[in-house]
């Protein structure tokens, strides 16, 4: 394939030496369609073609919504995906393939599609968010494209080196980069996302060739961000900056400190490598950069009980419909502007039929409601709001109780055998009575009832349920009991205990330092402001082995409750990125110390958990060399005695 204005004569001599034909308006490679000029929506036919054969092989007809839920989720959805990566694909394109999902989905009739009661937006959204977990097919094509950007510009493949050579990319001034009208379309749609690149990005810093003033070097955000209204050149790195020792016009005296303080704790490295924040090893990730850049919504309060793992998908899609009002009752119909006489076909003398009179007043739920809900407490008369009815279903028990699980899933069942009977009757075949559907509801309960993983236990109430579903009791599976025992540290060590704690963004330290016999030598606590619990963890260690050198003592057993603290100590697994920090300072620190590093329970740790609470609490720093708490002295003391700690499991 040439470019369409290349002469005549050049092709004819590539013809003749490579024995080629020129391939006319477009070629696939790859599965890719490839051209020359502006890309068709007629170059994706193949495409599409093969989703609606896939679609038309699985008899949509014959599936429940949730079985086409599933197959919308881990195939459909993942069809286009390579070439969304590979190539700019049209929005009409893109549009094309969510209104085939969504008529596969809603169904259709008589080759007409179905109504669709919830828009593709919603559908679209995280099922904690309300939404059906299907992945927004916008939302991952920019993902795809910011995964092409760094690969541009952060990687040093040969195709990275190629395209920052082709297109002149100036990697210090990347927040200011403007492609050259000459670039693929690929590429200007990946340039766009340049400053979400930027947003989202965090440096180990080496040599200093950052953009001062519009990178993150410092991990704790950009300086024109936080400086705003300076003056300052766009195009100054921060080698440059520190050469001056920070004396650069834009910045005040006060600044200038600030500065030189988020300087002194940067992430130092060897060379300056540009890492992505939300990664815990800071190599791009696909399914990352999709979280941060798709739209958020209000959590769903009912979510986490109609999408639990033991619901039928059938009966989880069935109530989201409910939630989303897209269950087709006479008077949801009406409001789409359609003539209807509304009339209950399950009540006689008929009544209006809203959604809150089928499913909580009709003749057929409301026998239903009050034959299984007075076992759990709940009394239907009690409720005028059908959910707030329902919320007092989710909330009768702890969640992983079995009373808890039944409690969740009984009103899907009630709602589901309510709707079946109802278009049963619509569709004028023969009526079941009501004893007949309560042993339909029986009977999902008794299928689901083996399935339920028991974890915690019941109230007592649990015998009136069982005997009302006629299932059987499941009981919880009890851990084995351990016996836990303070233990001396080897002879001539002292013993450091540490421990961190974080509640709502803050987090604290603290740990105690005792000797061979268990007499307490020194404590102390941190606040460390806003953090995680694997900061605060990683902090306290850091201020524990500080304080033992300040002491001249050499020989540690350090006594951890995180594990994953013990095993970053003996590299077993990679130090997240924020805490690197943290942990150049940790290892510098053991390379004069003798230390002996393991794992104890949390148990066997109160003492340091009790000083890290301190430090949460009183969101301060204090060293204790006599005078300890009260409540510290007596915690040692038990340890020194013996006194057993039981744990369960």
């Amino acid at each position: 394939m040439m470019h369409s204005k290349t002469p005549t004569s050049l092709v004819q001599s590539i013809e003749f030496i490579t024995g080629f034909h020129r391939k006319a308006s477009v070629m696939t490679y790859l599965g890719a369609p490839i051209c020359d000029g502006r890309i068709k929506v007629l170059y994706f036919d193949e495409m599409l073609t093969k989703i609606r054969k896939k679609l038309a092989g699985w008899k949509s007809s014959f599936l429940s919504q949730g079985g086409k839920l599933i197959m919308v989720r881990h195939v459909l959805s993942s069809m286009a995906i390579y070439l969304i990566a590979a190539v700019s694909v049209p929005i009409t394109v893109l549009q094309n393939i969510n209104r085939l999902i969504a008529k596969f989905f809603w169904g259709s009739h008589d080759g007409k599609p179905k109504r669709n009661w919830v828009s593709w937006k919603a559908i679209c959204r995280p099922v904690w968010e309300g939404g059906m977990g299907i992945r927004n097919i916008d939302a991952v094509v920019t993902s795809f494209r910011l995964k092409g950007l760094w690969n541009g510009v952060v990687n040093n493949s040969i195709w990275a080196s190629f395209i920052r050579g082709k297109y002149s990319i100036d990697i210090i001034n990347l927040a200011g980069y403007v492609p050259p009208r000459t670039a693929s379309k690929f590429w200007k749609e990946c340039t766009k996302l340049i400053s979400v690149l930027v947003e989202n990005s965090a440096w180990e810093v080496g040599h200093g060739n950052i953009n001062f003033w519009l990178e993150n070097w410092s991990n704790a955000g950009i300086l024109a961000e936080m400086l705003p209204g300076t003056l300052h050149s766009t195009s100054i790195s921060l080698r440059e900056v520190v050469e001056v020792d920070f004396n650069i016009p834009g910045l005040t005296d006060a600044s200038t400190l600030h500065v030189r303080n988020l300087y002194e704790s940067r992430l130092s490295a060897g060379s300056d490598k540009r890492l992505w924040a939300w990664t815990s090893n800071g190599i791009f990730s696909v399914k990352s950069a999709f979280e941060k850049i798709r739209e958020v919504s209000p959590l769903c309060p009912f979510a986490r009980f109609y999408w639990a793992n033991f619901v039928p998908k059938k009966l989880s899609v069935f109530f989201w419909r409910a939630i989303n009002k897209a269950i087709p009752v006479d008077v949801r119909i009406q409001n789409c502007a359609i003539s209807l006489a509304s009339g209950c076909v399950c009540c006689v003398p008929r009544s209006i039929e809203s959604f809150d009179h089928l499913f909580l007043h009709g003749n057929i739920a409301a026998p239903l409601w009050d034959y299984f809900a007075p076992p759990f407490g709940i009394h239907r008369e009690d409720y005028l709001d059908f959910w707030d009815f329902i919320w007092a279903w989710f909330n009768v028990s702890p969640g992983g109780s079995q009373m808890g699980s039944l409690a969740t899933f009984i009103p899907l069942a009630i709602m589901w055998e309510t709707w079946r009977e109802r278009n049963h009757r619509i569709h004028n075949d023969h009526p079941s009575g009501i004893i007949s559907i309560r042993y339909k509801v029986l009977n999902w309960i008794q299928d689901i009832n083996p399935r339920l993983k028991v974890s915690r236990q019941s109230p007592s109430s649990i015998r009136n349920v069982l005997h009302t579903c006629r299932i059987t009791f499941t009981s919880v599976r009890r851990k084995p009991i351990k016996i836990l025992r303070w233990s001396q540290p080897p002879p001539g060590y002292f013993i450091l205990n540490t421990d961190g704690s974080a509640s709502y963004s803050s987090a604290a330290g603290g740990g105690v330092v005792r000797d061979y016999h268990g007499k307490i030598v020194t404590a102390f606590h941190r606040f460390y402001g806003s953090g995680t619990s694997n900061l605060a963890e990683s902090r306290a260690l850091l201020d524990g082995l500080g304080l033992c050198m300040q002491l001249g003592i050499r020989r540690i057993a350090v006594r951890v409750d995180s594990s994953l603290v013990a095993s970053w100590f003996h590299y077993k697994y990679d130090v997240p990125w924020a805490l690197r920090r943290w942990w150049h300072k940790i290892r510098e620190l053991a390379q004069g110390l003798d230390l002996v590093v393991g794992h104890v329970y949390r148990e066997l740790n109160a003492p340091a958990d009790f000083m890290a609470a301190m430090g949460l609490s009183s969101r301060s720093d204090c060293n204790f060399m006599s005078n300890f708490p009260s409540l510290l002295v007596g915690l040692a003391r038990l340890d020194k005695m013996g006194i057993p700690y039981i744990r369960l499991g």
